[in-house]
């Protein structure tokens, strides 16, 4: 039997939809969470960073998208053809392009960097308005399953559930307000396989 280990801050993050991908399926792992420096053993990491997945004890995966993607074409989660899967991986990276214009102001907004909040507040509400809901809207609406593929749940839904708890915790209104967001938040949230994950996590703010 194959052994997962996932090493991660002990919060959500980028760690998080790993953590609900393994739950979904079934699968046991160890649940690494790190509630100190990674300095003692940073130069251990592929990159010296986390998340890293390691598999069987030797094999590590850096990246988290890297991560998801290899955990959702093991458990089913990525699409039922090689076609499907380009199209839930650019769905990925759609998503991604959201989360690089977001970064600044959250951090700003949480006191972890310097800025004007409420300009970066704009800016990124005008960047969804114009640039990115209205495509996002007619994949979600086009795939007709309440989740963000016509094939029903994959990866992309764990990771827009997981960004809109972020968002609505943090008061992140240009996020929070993008209204399927909730809609697949609130689907994810109500899968039979992630009940009990669910109600017995830690919470975290992010």
């Amino acid at each position: 039997m194959v052994q997962y280990k996932l090493t991660y801050f002990d919060i959500r993050g980028l760690g998080e939809p790993a953590r609900i991908i393994f739950h979904y399926a079934g699968q046991k792992f160890e649940d690494d969470r790190i509630t100190g420096s990674l300095d003692s053993f940073r130069d251990q990491l592929p990159f010296g960073q986390i998340p890293v997945l390691t598999i069987d004890g030797t094999t590590k995966i850096a990246q988290s998208q890297a991560i998801y993607r290899l955990l959702a074409r093991r458990f089913g989660l990525a699409g039922k053809d090689d076609v499907e899967q380009a199209q839930i991986d650019s769905y990925g990276d759609f998503i991604q392009d959201l989360n690089q214009n977001a970064r600044q102001y959250f951090l700003v907004k949480n006191g972890r960097a310097e800025g004007d909040v409420e300009k970066l507040e704009k800016d990124l509400q005008t960047y969804i308005d114009t640039k990115w809901v209205k495509y996002f809207d007619r994949i979600f609406e086009a795939s007709g399953s309440g989740f963000i593929h016509k094939s029903g749940v994959t990866w992309i839904d764990f990771v827009i559930t997981n960004i809109y708890e972020t968002a609505v915790n943090l008061d992140l209104k240009p996020t929070a307000g993008i209204k399927h967001f909730k809609t697949i938040h609130d689907n994810v949230k109500a899968l039979p396989q992630l009940k009990e994950y669910f109600s017995q996590r830690k919470q975290t703010p992010f």
